[in-house]
């Protein structure tokens, strides 16, 4: 069992047996000027190694157009049955095109639709949003919406939009780190607001579970760019500091997406803690950071070598320190990453676990990987 695997394990101890997990948020194709490639035997492997039940199946951008694509996720979801929920995706600048090639894919049987605002270029006030947003609603299905880096404010126009189309599901991908400062007040307002946790800073996380409650929240992994493995870690750890009941954690993994995609809304849950889920050591935080950094540097493909080293030094603390185990995991995981092959991707070989590894150190009193039995390094 490799190091990630180790900590998704440990993490996920907290889920009741009888959870079936479904990850909201996946992505197939080889088009995407990202050059990022995602195959359905892939993805269908990684899902069975986490133990997932499923997935949102959606195609990643196509320059050429979106009709060959989401033909090609239908397919998709036939030759994997009952493991892939299907979305499909259209460029609204198309207008009448991308209406008619939505309707032509709800007749098909897609469960969803996926607008993409940096992808395809415009803006939620987009008149054939709206359009999309009337369809959705009369066919019972929630609209995925791109909530990331790389966008203006969208907050708004959100609003606006389930203003307009109160019976409207729509999902906030990737936690919505673009516009949750702004949309965190009036969440309680609009039952019909939901957010995904596809995104690999547990401090975002954090920062949405302390404000959001967990029958507005859908575990999701935006795989291929992250992984399940990765992004349950990170769930997980979250729900647990936020302290979530067995129906929590069976919303927040599968149920509210379930219901979602069957047309209803799900029942409403409280889960917003009354404390704050930062830890109060200043040590903690100031590792988080450390770790933090390396990953920004591995992710951008620089050395991070001296910042890991850092965030080692930081964990040596003394055997009578409240969170000694937690530090201990965390300084016995650095030093296996120190042996990772640096031929290797290292985004995937070392940015990937390190990012499950910095959520221990925001969240300190969950669940961490027995190290006694790791070999010495």
């Amino acid at each position: 069992m490799n190091l990630l695997q180790e900590w998704y394990r440990a993490s996920m101890a907290i889920l009741p047996e009888d959870v079936v997990i479904w990850d909201a948020h996946t992505h197939t194709g080889a088009n995407d000027p990202d050059g990022m490639v995602g195959h359905p035997g892939h993805l269908l492997s990684r899902l069975d190694q986490a133990g997932h039940a499923g997935c949102v199946l959606i195609t990643s951008q196509e320059p050429d157009g979106y009709p060959p694509a989401n033909d090609r996720i239908l397919s998709e979801t036939e030759a994997g049955p009952g493991r892939f929920l299907p979305f499909l995706r259209v460029d609204p600048n198309l207008g009448s095109e991308a209406l008619a090639e939505a309707e032509r894919c709800l007749d098909l049987g897609f469960v969803g639709i996926k607008l993409h605002p940096r992808g395809e270029d415009f803006p939620v006030s987009h008149p054939v949003v709206s359009d999309l947003a009337g369809l959705a609603t009369d066919s019972r299905v929630p609209i995925l919406l791109h909530a990331g880096r790389g966008i203006p404010s969208l907050g708004p126009d959100v609003v606006d939009l389930l203003d307009a189309h109160p019976d409207l599901n729509v999902i906030l991908a990737h936690a919505a780190i673009s516009d949750l400062s702004w949309l965190a007040p009036v969440v309680d307002e609009y039952p019909g607001m939901f957010f995904d946790t596809a995104w690999w800073s547990t401090a975002a996380l954090i920062r949405l579970f302390s404000v959001v409650p967990a029958s507005q929240i859908l575990y999701a992994s935006d795989t291929p760019y992250g992984r399940p493995f990765m992004s349950g870690t990170l769930a997980g750890r979250v729900a647990g500091a936020a302290r979530y009941d067995d129906a929590a954690l069976r919303a927040l993994f599968g149920g509210n997406l379930l219901s979602l995609v069957r047309g209803d809304r799900p029942p409403h849950l409280s889960s917003i803690p009354d404390e704050s889920l930062v830890p109060d050591d200043p040590l903690l935080v100031g590792l988080y950071a450390d770790l933090h950094g390396a990953i920004g540097e591995i992710l951008q493909g620089c050395d991070a070598s001296q910042a890991m080293s850092l965030a080692r030094l930081a964990c040596n603390v003394r055997d009578d320190h409240p969170y000694s185990e937690t530090l201990s995991a965390i300084a016995a995981s650095l030093d296996r990453l120190e042996t990772v092959d640096r031929s290797r991707d290292h985004r995937s070989a070392v940015g990937r676990p390190l990012i499950a590894v910095a959520s221990a150190a925001l969240t300190p009193e969950q669940p961490v990987p027995d190290v006694a039995g790791w070999p010495a390094v």
